[in-house]
């Protein structure tokens, strides 16, 4: 039984990015994103410049895409979890995930990483904190603080925490 020219093409494709995306985290890892060039990332994959175009714009564009996979992920498995009334195991696997990339992480969250991954990382955990908020509504004590506030203080939390817990060498497993 032969396989339709479209499900072949597609493992092509899926290869092809897999092998763009861990290269690019490879050379981020080693040079650090600011001087990371596309030229780098197609040499280290074995692709022609021109493979690389037909997936993305530029080096920002894989990082976009490769974050928005991330996040798609790790929220398809929260929805799943909401639906079944489990715990989201969303949050933890979005940790296994740092945990395992994390030479990327720790680079792209310091300075020779890319402020825009810091200020996107921090939205989508906001944006999950707001999620979370809005599936067990409280009322707000009458001198607290704005929910907007509270739940961009978490995510600025956030990232300071696993800044640390990377910076620290993951002194403790995600579950924790």
């Amino acid at each position: 039984m032969t396989q339709k020219p479209e499900a072949l093409e597609d493992l092509r494709v899926r290869r092809t990015r897999k092998l763009l995306q861990q290269a690019f985290i490879d050379l981020t890892v080693e040079k650090g994103f600011a001087t990371l060039t596309v030229r780098d990332i197609t040499e280290r994959a074995m692709v022609n410049r021109s493979t690389f175009y037909r997936h993305y714009l530029d080096k920002y564009d894989l990082l976009e895409q490769y974050m928005n996979e991330i996040y798609e992920l790790t929220e398809d498995q929260s929805l799943l979890a909401e639906k079944q009334e489990q715990t989201s195991p969303g949050p933890l696997n979005l940790l296994k995930h740092i945990q395992q990339y994390a030479d990327f992480y720790r680079v792209m969250l310091s300075a020779k990483g890319d402020p825009h991954f810091t200020q996107r990382f921090r939205q989508n955990t906001e944006k999950r904190f707001r999620s979370f908020s809005t599936q067990t509504p409280t009322e707000p004590e009458a001198d607290a603080p704005p929910i907007d506030l509270r739940l961009s203080c978490i995510a600025y939390a956030g990232i300071g925490a696993t800044t640390w817990w990377l910076e620290q060498e993951q002194p403790c497993p995600p579950s924790n």
